[in-house]
């Protein structure tokens, strides 16, 4: 009995040491240990009295050294949380508290040796009666914690690693909660200033075959469709199009048939998604909304190319669905809320930080009063703290039971409380090639939960939110050179395009490149962002400068009417439809209006002016090309116009004076015969 007392003694030592452990700082054993940890599977995905737990997952060592007699050890506490507050308050730190060590012979995993850069499996399984929990309703952190002998030979009772995931125990739930998983899928990449994206190599891995965007899809597509809803963002649309056909991805960039096929599946799959999927869709490239609501002089005409190009993708794709903004964390005001419910009252995701007296009793979805009425927001409680280890699909599947659950009782204690469980997805989040492993689909089968879609939660009645926004953002939005130089990019695409004869979707391209120049991302490089919308604008100007009109620099009637050649030249590689407009230095002077005409590419085309002076002798003349609405087109050149005509009294005085000078040449001539008869012919006197 002695000796079992002893054993018994020494498993409590160290089982107190281990709880002590747990607590400490991870970093506790090593300067900074460099292991990472991923849960990869959990069953049971809810607790449940008699229900033995089993957790599985990777361990990576990524320093340059390796660890020995590495162990995996289950961890979970006594006592469940039962509010979110209580989660919240735990991971505030991000050494999120998960118990005490389960150290059970047969309960914890012997990996064995981690040489640098290797990753290992682990496996731990604990029977129910070995967890030591009171076996009360609420969510159970559960995880795994990690520990070994570094390099040096040091080990120490606290982890050098841990991951950390959620394991919720409902047991006489009443009803069950909204709950929905929202998926965005935004465009990573960008334009440059030479039109090409910025990195199409990355793009083309995303979106292929084990690629981030591709592992996102496919586990959105695994969730029933009734539970989820797929956020687009346009210009992921186009990109995706633009490297599956090899467009605007540089002379230096081989995208081979494999990565062509594979994202014109991946475009196909997420079009086909979203169209079952009542889908949310962001304004193209995700604009600075907050930007463009600072400046509203510039604003109106910005916002139409941001809509134009957003409506046109829609339109290629055939997509359908309701439009959202999503201003940055930290980028919500009031007046922006007030902005953006007159442009149509799309829904407006924001944080809890936006909405400080937000209460999640409220629900995910609210109704904000503005002076323009009302605006709903999407909430998106995403937690200020971290929890250890890489998330996963089964880490999420255990959010959004935890969630549920928690939703689930609260309103046991608060009947009048529209408490959800509304999670959107990390768009920056891969959940690696092996997703399905987490059965994320399992957590829509939980007695307490009730699928259903964002507009789902939209159409019902919503709780209206009467706290406090921000009057000032804490973020600094894009400047007014940007917009600015946005601007110019519009107007001078405008102008191109409406003399292009063929236009063919020209502005919509011209409005897609107005909206890539106000996109949110451009913060992190501002000054990377004007040289790209300074470039574009120049690119712009370049072209209209390649069609001129050319005249002689002087002409000369040989009346008071006539006509002189004007000739344009188009050296664009675009038919145009183009005018042209005179003016004159006297404004009494009327000029006929030129028809415009239209001159394929590379040609030049010539036409005959009429013009009629009238009584004038001269005037200038000032010829410039105009669009069919009137707006001129690129340099204008003047010359000089006149007349030779002389007036009538000039030629009636001229006509008289060669009359008289007619007329005196006559007598002159007659003159001089009757004087030469009188001297050659004899009189007859003279014969006798």
């Amino acid at each position: 009995m002695s000796r079992r007392r002893c054993t018994i003694l020494v498993a409590l030592l160290l089982t107190t040491l281990c709880s002590l452990g747990a607590l400490a700082p991870a970093d506790a054993a090593d300067d900074d240990p460099e292991l990472s940890v991923a849960i990869t599977t959990l069953e049971p995905t809810l607790l449940a009295p008699g229900r033995d737990v089993t957790m599985t997952g990777t361990v990576t060592n990524d320093d340059d050294h390796a660890w020995t007699s590495v162990q995996a050890y289950l961890v979970i506490p006594a006592s469940p949380f039962t509010t979110r507050r209580q989660i919240d308050q735990a991971t505030s730190d991000g050494q999120a508290y998960t118990g005490v060590r389960v150290i059970e012979a047969g309960t914890f995993d012997e990996m064995g040796d981690l040489a640098a850069g290797q990753t290992l499996p682990f496996r731990v399984e604990v029977p129910y009666e070995q967890l030591g929990i009171t076996g009360a309703q609420g969510v159970y952190p559960v995880g795994v914690q990690i520990l070994a002998t570094d390099d040096e030979g040091n080990r120490s009772p606290v982890a050098v690693a841990r991951a950390t995931t959620f394991l919720p125990l409902v047991s006489d739930a009443e009803g069950s909660v909204p709950t929905s998983v929202a998926w965005p899928f935004l465009m990573p990449d960008r334009r440059g200033a030479d039109g090409d994206y910025n990195d199409p190599r990355s793009l083309l891995a995303d979106v292929g075959q084990g690629g981030r965007l591709r592992n996102l899809l496919d586990l959105a597509a695994s969730t029933p469709a009734e539970g989820s809803t797929i956020v687009v963002d346009p210009a992921l649309l186009v990109g995706v199009d633009d490297v599956a056909n090899g467009r605007r991805v540089g002379d230096d960039v081989e995208v081979t048939a494999e990565q062509k096929a594979a994202a014109s599946i991946f475009l196909t799959d997420l079009l086909d998604l979203a169209r079952a999927r009542s889908p949310w869709i962001l304004d193209y490239d995700r604009p600075d909304v907050l930007a463009l609501s600072a400046h509203p002089d510039l604003a109106g005409p910005l916002r139409e190319a941001v809509d134009q190009a957003t409506s046109s993708v829609l339109a290629t794709y055939q997509l359908s669905g309701r439009r959202v903004s999503w201003p940055t964390r930290d980028g919500v005001t009031r007046d922006l809320l007030t902005t953006l419910r007159g442009d149509g009252g799309a829904p407006v995701i924001v944080t809890p930080a936006s909405v400080p007296d937000w209460d999640r009793r409220l629900g995910s979805l609210v109704q904000y009063d503005t002076s323009e009425g009302p605006v709903p927001l999407l909430v998106d409680d995403v937690r200020d703290g971290s929890t250890p280890g890489e998330d996963s699909a089964t880490t999420l599947r255990q959010r959004v039971l935890s969630e549920a659950a928690l939703a689930t009782l609260e309103r046991t204690i608060d009947p009048d409380s529209r408490v959800d469980a509304v999670v959107l997805v990390d768009p920056q989040w891969d959940p690696g090639a092996d997703w399905a492993s987490g059965q994320l689909a399992n957590a829509f089968s939980a007695p307490f939960v009730q699928p259903v879609s964002l507009d789902g939660l939209l159409t019902r009645s919503l709780a209206t939110y009467d706290g406090s926004v921000p009057t000032t953002a804490r973020a600094r939005p894009l400047s007014r050179a940007q917009l600015v130089a946005a601007t110019e990019i519009l107007q001078k695409g405008q102008t191109l395009g409406s003399i292009i004869a063929q236009n063919d979707g020209f502005d919509a391209s011209s409005a897609r490149g107005v909206a890539e120049a106000l996109a949110v991302r451009w913060r992190l490089d501002r000054s990377e962002a004007l040289t790209v919308a300074a470039a574009r604008a120049r690119r712009t100007g370049a072209t209209l400068d390649r069609i001129t009109i050319e005249a002689p620099s002087s002409v000369t009637l040989s009346s008071s009417k006539g006509g002189f050649p004007l000739t344009i030249r188009n050296d664009t590689d675009e038919a145009i439809r183009i005018g042209v407009d005179l003016d004159s230095s006297n404004p009494a002077l009327a000029i006929p209006a030129v028809d415009p005409v239209t001159i394929a590419a590379g040609e030049r085309r010539t036409l005959t002016v009429q013009i009629d002076l009238g009584t004038q002798r001269t005037t200038f003349l000032t010829a410039g090309l105009v669009t069919s609405q009137g707006q001129d087109v690129g340099a204008t050149t003047t010359f000089k116009v006149q007349s030779s005509s002389i007036s009538t009294v000039l030629w009636v005085a001229m006509g008289a004076a060669g009359v008289l000078v007619l007329v005196a040449l006559v007598r002159r001539f007659h003159r001089r015969r009757t004087g030469r008869g009188g001297v050659t012919e004899p009189l007859a006197d003279d014969d006798d």
